[in-house]
Formats: structure tokens, sequence, C-alpha cells
């Protein structure tokens, strides 16, 4: 499974921001709900966005998890050709406050940041703590939306559950087409709520984090560079991917590449609910919430020995990012509901 090779555009001193809806209609895409429910018309919030390199904004294809259909675009703005650098990002987290202590103690919400891809030059930046911090800042409010949509999902089946008592064929004809189809997302044959609510779940941002940071080299390998593939994960269809550089001879694998970064976690996070290799984690996991009542991503880790060929190194490995680097404290971080900053990174 791992990877095997490891702005805003602002003058300095500036933030330059680049405003294309003055107020924009936020609400996180929940997928398709049971029955002819439609959602809740969302919270108006800011959207304040830099496109850098993709032209027109309004002609570009919707972010998943993302709706900015309402916005007010400004004709001839956002044509910047420039791409969002790394030390840009650092400077944007610096000056809207977002720390990764206030964050993960809970007492202060993560602001809703998407970024379509990884700063070419991450790389680049000369301190590695630094790096290491922007990279956590990136994919923590993308891990944090994922979640969100998986919970969503979570809350509708538990809903529809109680309602017919456990019965799915009391369900009506739409509600039962909707649960077959999330039957089917992840993996069962037949609709079974608490089979599928045991799928259904949140994967911890530890875990997640620590995940993508040891497949992808930091944000730094040529697999998250070329193809948003965060975790490395593996397609047999050919010229659906990137080619190993040192992939052995007779074998087919690719690795997958993803049109965005929230593509690639959303495709992890529903690998780790559905694949039967990972069913000790989804068993432990439901065990956590029984027992606990929260999860935790380093002891979840431990369950993960399949997830690499590494086996249990590869545990010890995530499981040392985790500690080193403070991550436990971000299974506490919960997304704000205001501001939505959108960031798109260069064409693949």
């Amino acid at each position: 499974m791992r990877g095997q090779e490891r702005g805003f555009g602002f003058e300095r001193g500036s933030l330059g921001l680049i405003i294309l809806g003055v107020v924009a209609m936020y609400g996180l895409v929940l997928g398709e709900r049971a029955g002819d429910v439609v959602d809740a018309t969302p919270p108006p919030v800011r959207a304040i966005v830099h496109d850098a390199g993709h032209g027109d904004p309004a002609a570009r294809p919707p972010i998943e998890g993302v709706s900015t259909a309402s916005a007010r675009v400004s004709p001839g703005v956002a044509r910047d050709a420039r791409t969002v650098s790394a030390a840009d990002l650092a400077d944007i987290f610096r000056r809207i406050d977002y720390r990764l202590g206030g964050v993960g103690a809970g007492a202060r919400p993560v602001p809703r940041i998407v970024i379509d891809r990884i700063p070419a030059d991450l790389a680049d930046m000369r301190s590695a703590s630094e790096r290491k911090q922007v990279f956590i800042k990136m994919m923590l409010p993308l891990v944090l939306a994922a979640n969100e949509r998986i919970l969503a999902d979570r809350r509708e089946i538990r809903a529809l559950r109680d309602r017919v008592g456990g019965r799915p064929a009391a369900l009506s004809p739409s509600e039962r087409a909707w649960l077959e189809r999330k039957c089917r997302r992840y993996g069962l044959d037949d609709p079974d709520f608490d089979a599928l609510l045991r799928r259904v779940d949140m994967i911890p941002p530890s875990l997640a984090l620590a995940q993508a940071a040891e497949e992808s080299g930091w944000g730094t390998s040529r697999f998250v560079r070329e193809g948003n593939a965060l975790f490395g994960q593996r397609t047999f269809k050919r010229g659906a991917g990137l080619v190993p550089e040192r992939r052995e001879d007779g074998q087919r694998h690719e690795v997958r590449v993803f049109s965005r970064l929230l593509d690639s976690i959303m495709s992890y996070m529903t690998n780790l609910n559905s694949h039967a290799a990972y069913r000790e984690f989804r068993l432990s996991r439901e065990r956590q919430r029984s027992v606990l009542g929260r999860l935790d991503g380093w002891a979840l880790a431990g369950t993960l020995t399949r997830y690499s060929e590494r086996g249990e190194d590869y545990v010890r490995t995530i499981r040392s990012i985790i500690e080193a680097n403070g991550l436990r404290a971000l299974d506490r971080a919960r997304l704000g509901e205001e501001a939505l900053i959108l960031i798109a990174g260069p064409k693949a």
C-alpha cells in the first residue's frame, strides 16, 4: 500500500487575498440522503478563494465536500498564474492565527480550509519542523471534512434503523435504495444496519494524519506531487495511475491518482471502512466507542499490520509519528462553522 518513492500568489508582506464571493452559501456535501429529504439550507459564510493557474474559477469542477454555487464571482479576477508556495501557506496560517496547540485542545475550531494540491516546493522548506507543521495544517481540515461527511451518513443510518426497529424491509423504496447504495459502497451484500454502522464511522485524525505523513513522505513523494496520492493506494487498471519507478518485473500495480487531496482522503477512509483486511480495525473501533466513548488513533494503529508489508514495523512507525508530533491531541479537533477558505494549487 505504501508509496515507494518519496502563493496564495501574493507579494511578500501583503495578504493579497482575492475575494471571489463576498457572501457564499457553504454546505458540506453529505452525499445522498435517504428518501426525498432535502439537506437544510447551509449557513452563509465568507468564501475567500485563491486560484493559482486554474483560469476562471466558475468553470472549475466542484471541490468534493464544498459548495460555492451561490458565490457571486467577480469577472476578471483569480487569473494569477503563480502557484501557491509552501511559504505562502505558512504565512496565511500565521495571519489567520491557525495554531495546532489551540485546535488540538479543542478550545479553538479548525478553519475550514480546502486545498486542492500540495505545494510543489514543500520539500524545499529549510525547517523540517515548519514543513511538518504546514503539512499537518493543510491535511487536518480535509481529514475533519471527510469525517464530517461519514458521520452525517452514520447519523442517517442510525435514524433509519431506530425508526423502523432495525428492519430494512420496513423502509420506503427510496430509503431502501439509499441504504443499499451505502451497503455496496462499504462492501456489504445485504442491508444490515448494525453491520453497516460498524463500517460507516470516522477515522481518528491522529491516525489519518500519521499515515498520510508516512505514506507521502510528509507531502514530498512523487505520488502525492503528481497524483494527489497521499496513501499510495494501488490500482490494477492499466493506465489508471502512476507506475512506481522501482516496481518489480512481472508486477502490474500502479498507484492510484486523484483529482484532489480530499478525494484521496475519502478513498483511504472507505478502504479502512470496507476492506476485509481491516476487519479487526473496525471491531476495535466499535469496542472503543462502547467502552471508552471516544476513539484512540494510537491504539487503533495496532490493528493495521496488514496495511503494509512491514507489518509490526509499520505500526511502530505510525505510532512514533503520532507521539513525536503530538497528533493524539488532534483527535479532539473540530471544524469551525463560519469561514471557508479555498486555495487551489497548480494544475496536475
